[in-house]
């Protein structure tokens, strides 16, 4: 018996300078590809102000961390900016364990315009 994949849904939404992509499912191993096509994407059309929201996640592994700090990255090398919406659960948690919520232009869950461009 095979246990079932993890599945990934990634939504792309436009709107004044700002590409959002909301991620829904899982964000490990086996949904990375899909997650890595889809910020590669986004980051080829060079929006001012990428923002990446995670809020719809239910599990984040080691390797969506890396794919949010390789995105900051990529924004600041190409001066741009990278902005993620964590929301207030399980997701937050981990990134606040890490310390990366000091180093990365966190947005409030309920904030619906999202960042200033």
């Amino acid at each position: 018996m095979t246990e079932p994949r993890a599945v990934l849904e990634v939504d792309r939404m436009s709107h004044e300078g700002q590409v959002v992509l909301a991620l829904r499912g899982e964000l490990d191993n086996d949904t990375l590809g899909v997650a890595q096509d889809q910020v590669a994407a986004a980051e080829a059309d060079a929006p001012p102000v990428l923002v990446l929201d995670l809020t719809g996640l239910e599990y984040v592994g080691s390797c969506g961390v890396r794919l949010v700090l390789l995105a900051q990255h990529g924004a600041t090398a190409a001066n741009r900016r990278l902005a993620v919406r964590l929301g207030h659960g399980q997701t937050r948690r981990m990134f606040d364990i890490l310390g990366l919520t000091t180093r990365l232009e966190v947005l409030d869950r309920d904030d619906p315009e999202g960042p200033a461009t």
